[in-house]
């Protein structure tokens, strides 16, 4: 019996978003730990790392298009408080990128809205080291490109991977590496492209042995996650995410296991989306997701995340009515 055209291509768009359905989880749904929030009426769009078992939290703004911010906060989660350090020596910026290797950090890129979007001199190629001994910061070799606007970032085997930001105008796919080298500013060498579309505001995240990233908006968002491979410098995809793409979300590695949380939805000019509370896990032996619940309170978007001795740790970010100052901690 041949089988209508119309029906058929039902039977084909349902069995392609089965195929995606989030697996069966199984571990309990994570449950959620209000901390001590950071001074101030919170930030968006700022950077998070960890050194010497203390988080730090830099840079963002404070409203939707300004406020931007170059201070930098130390968190101690064994006193749950803040204390404020040695403020970032460049310019205030939103998306910027930050990664550690050998107990410093390197902070930089990113965007300066108060230059105005679609404009290639707003995208900042400054690079600089944090020294949280001295609390201090050196200025390191400037990125080569102006695909500077929300890029990936990750870390493997003390080498620091940045892949597919915006240059203002356009998307990217552009990857680079940078080794630290102690008292010199180093270099970045360029390598293969990412192997998906180009595009930004994606997320990246690295384990022990693995180093993954996907999602992102490039005029619609997009699913997509990828592995990246050091030793080969190439790209292979893994399982997409359980939904229909997001932006600006978070996400962190604890204990070898990956998590993406928050983020928007933004199908294009016909719907604004909206913002993600949802807490998602990626089996790598497996190559499936899991839904492991939400954060409290509301869905948001460029807030930060980290991992610390064991725990999990998300918060700030904005919504679409307010910039946000709550944090939580969370065990998987």
């Amino acid at each position: 019996m041949k089988i209508p055209k119309l029906i058929l291509y039902f039977f084909l768009i349902f069995l392609f978003w089965g195929c995606n359905d989030p697996a069966i989880s199984p571990y309990s749904a994570v449950s959620f730990v209000k901390k001590t929030s950071m001074p101030g009426s919170g930030r968006a769009s700022a950077v998070a790392f960890v050194l010497n078992n203390k988080a730090y939290v830099a840079l963002g703004r404070t409203a939707v298009r300004s406020g931007q911010l170059n201070d930098c906060w130390q968190y101690d989660p064994l006193l749950d408080s803040w204390t404020q350090k040695a403020s970032f020596p460049g310019v205030a910026r939103v998306k910027a990128s930050a990664a550690v290797v050998d107990g410093k950090a390197y902070v930089g890129l990113g965007f300066n809205i108060e230059v105005g979007v679609y404009n290639s001199d707003a995208c900042l190629k400054d690079f600089w080291m944090y020294d949280p001994v001295t609390d201090s910061w050196e200025r390191k070799a400037d990125f080569p490109i102006n695909s500077t606007d929300g890029c990936g970032c990750f870390v493997a085997d003390n080498t620091i991977f940045v892949t597919s930001g915006m240059d203002g105008a356009g998307f990217g796919a552009d990857t680079w590496k940078y080794i630290p080298l102690t008292g010199q500013p180093g270099s970045w060498v360029k390598l293969n492209p990412f192997g998906g579309l180009i595009r930004a505001a994606g997320i990246a995240c690295a384990t022990n042995e693995h180093c993954y990233f996907g999602t992102g908006y490039r005029t619609y968002n997009v699913n997509d996650w990828w592995e990246y491979f050091p030793l080969t410098d190439s790209w292979k995809q893994r399982k997409s995410m359980p939904d229909n793409g997001r932006e600006n979300a978070v996400s962190l590695s604890i204990n070898n296991r990956v998590f993406v949380s928050s983020g928007r939805h933004f199908g294009g000019n016909l719907t604004g989306g909206g913002v993600k509370s949802d807490m998602l896990e990626y089996d790598i032996i497996r190559d499936v997701w899991y839904e492991r619940g939400s954060i409290p309170v509301s869905g948001r978007e460029n807030a930060i995340a980290f991992s610390l001795n064991g725990k999990g740790y998300i918060g700030f970010g904005e919504n679409d009515s307010e910039i946000l100052n709550d944090f939580y901690s969370f065990e998987p």
